[in-house]
């Protein structure tokens, strides 16, 4: 099986560097894979970058976003266009572990699961200067989730999941077109009732480079995914 490392980047000229050497080193020697890389609309050298790491690294590719701007709209465009059997959704800015992604991947592979999501909120989870006011914010967001859909999952937010193919096919259409995304498969893969493994996450702060998720304006579309899902319930 092989395995997509889909990774929207936006601005990423800094940290797409780090981000595609270390799955180089942790990820590709072990597994069949591939990464690609959705430009969402960059506008210093993420494009330039691109290009080099693409013509170092064989198998890695970028595509442009022709969706409007948005993390969700480049990983909505990328779900359109990635290759192989297994998509693991992964930030450009580093913060998500190539070791992660192996566990998720095997986990899939032995076909006990169809998807893996991860928490950086349980037991075995490392998480590193993960800011105060977002930190707060997502745990009551995500238990108030929790509480709603009587669903076994403590970190629907976060947007590092891993698919089988299958799963993907069956969740689409997707419409959020920010962070909220992320909100947006959880919810549609355990109303589907797929096969879900959670592991524990190993995330860190990005070093390099400026986070893109605006507080007020991505709790606005959490909360607008949050109320369509609840109106489709009844």
């Amino acid at each position: 099986m092989e395995i997509c490392i889909l990774i929207p980047a936006k601005n990423e000229g800094q940290t797409l560097p780090d981000t595609i050497v270390s799955i180089q080193k942790n990820l590709v020697p072990f597994i069949s894979s591939n990464i690609l890389v959705v430009n969402d609309y960059s506008q210093d050298n993420t494009v330039s970058v691109l290009k080099k790491l693409s013509e170092k690294y064989k198998n890695v590719s970028f595509i442009n976003n022709e969706l409007a701007p948005g993390v969700g709209n480049a990983i909505r465009f990328g779900l359109m266009k990635w290759k192989g059997d297994i998509v693991a959704i992964c930030m450009a800015d580093n913060c998500d572990s190539p070791e992660d992604i192996k566990k998720a991947f095997y986990k899939i592979q032995s076909g006990a699961y169809d998807c893996v999501f991860g928490s950086r909120f349980i037991d075995g989870a490392k998480v590193i200067e993960y800011p105060l006011i977002k930190l707060v914010l997502n745990r009551i967001f995500n238990y108030m989730v929790r509480y709603l859909f009587s669903f076994r999952h403590n970190d629907f937010t976060n947007l590092f999941k891993v698919f089988h193919r299958k799963v993907i096919n069956n969740i689409m259409p997707l419409e959020s077109t920010g962070f909220s995304i992320g909100l947006e498969m959880s919810l549609k893969t355990f109303k589907k009732a797929h096969n879900i493994a959670i592991i524990p996450l190993s995330w860190r702060k990005r070093t390099k480079g400026v986070s893109k998720f605006s507080i007020i304006e991505q709790y606005k579309s959490f909360f607008l995914i949050l109320k369509t899902n609840l109106l489709n319930e009844k």
